[in-house]
């Protein structure tokens, strides 16, 4: 009865570890007389080791590197661990035997992923797509972000299990630029970085929108987010001219917010406020608002 109660705990486990670890390989190790067979077993990471008792005394295995301790495993039992630790040799140490007999469990982490992004440039707060393969299906993956100009250190975006054939797919909001890579086996294995770059978003408006050629037009403005850019431009295309012209440059506020004035010319100019590489912050490209007419009329005589 003891055997059996044994033995259906340890079909329940495995029953377990197969929801979530559809794919990982077992090993086996015998538990003898003489000690551990074989001596030495080598697993990739995430797989199983099946310690079996083919003796006809209760034998238990520990080790204090995994950590695991079996309990005393009956004639004919097993027990399982698996292996999701960081890469390298782990010692056990079989008990019951005189003296106590050890052996290795030598993991290696030899898997891959790669990762793939809906769109390398995304506008501030749209949502982008991650996917990729991992080696290691039905296991973690990690996305990860370092973001351009900080200290190195990489954040975590998102956290999701890969399917039964190994591929991943979700979505992260892109409000910070940097280089992104994907995580797999307790993070000792990355994918190839790729970058990821935002758009701010330019808004601008004017009042009036038809004025007296001479007279004083307002340019508003706001940038999202703020800290995108440290200044921002107005820019006119003039009725005389073939192309856009830097009529001011000012620095943009906490808030985003900004406010230029210019003096209307005769005829129709268009205007529109841009942000140019050189006043951007690092993950940013450029970027413009839409332009709007401005319908200088002709002055009193």
């Amino acid at each position: 009865m003891r055997v059996a109660r044994y033995v259906l705990g340890v079909l329940a486990l495995a029953a377990l570890f197969a929801v979530g670890w559809a794919l990982a390989a077992t090993a086996s190790v015998s538990l003898t007389a003489k000690g551990p067979e074989p001596t030495t077993v080598t697993v990739d990471w995430g797989d199983t080791v099946v310690f079996s008792n083919a003796d006809t005394v209760d034998r238990q295995v520990t080790s204090p590197q995994a950590p695991f301790a079996s309990g005393p495993i009956p004639p004919g039992g097993s027990f399982q661990y698996r292996f999701e630790g960081r890469a390298g040799r782990y010692t056990f140490v079989q008990t019951g035997t005189r003296p106590n007999t050890s052996g290795a469990v030598v993991v290696t982490a030899s898997g891959e992923v790669t990762l793939v992004i809906g769109k390398a440039v995304a506008p501030y707060g749209t949502k982008v797509s991650v996917s990729g393969r991992s080696t290691y299906a039905g296991t973690p993956v990690v996305v990860q972000l370092r973001p351009y100009g900080g200290t190195g250190d990489w954040k975590d975006l998102l956290s999701l299990v890969a399917s039964e054939s190994g591929t991943y797919s979700s979505q992260i909001t892109a409000t910070q630029g940097g280089r992104l890579r994907a995580r797999v086996a307790a993070n000792q294995i990355s994918s190839d970085f790729v970058d990821l770059a935002l758009l701010p978003r330019v808004a601008a408006s004017v009042r009036p929108r038809r004025a007296r050629a001479g007279t004083r037009v307002l340019v508003t403005g706001r940038i999202v987010p703020a800290d995108a850019a440290s200044t921002v431009d107005l820019e006119v295309f003039p009725p005389d001219r073939k192309r856009w012209e830097r009529e001011a440059t000012k620095a943009v506020s906490k808030s985003g917010q900004v406010t230029f004035a210019f003096k209307a010319a005769k005829g129709r100019t268009k205007v529109r406020l841009s942000l140019s590489r050189s006043g951007l912050e690092p993950g940013f490209v450029p970027a413009a608002s839409r332009s709007i007419v401005v319908i200088g009329t002709a002055t009193r005589s």
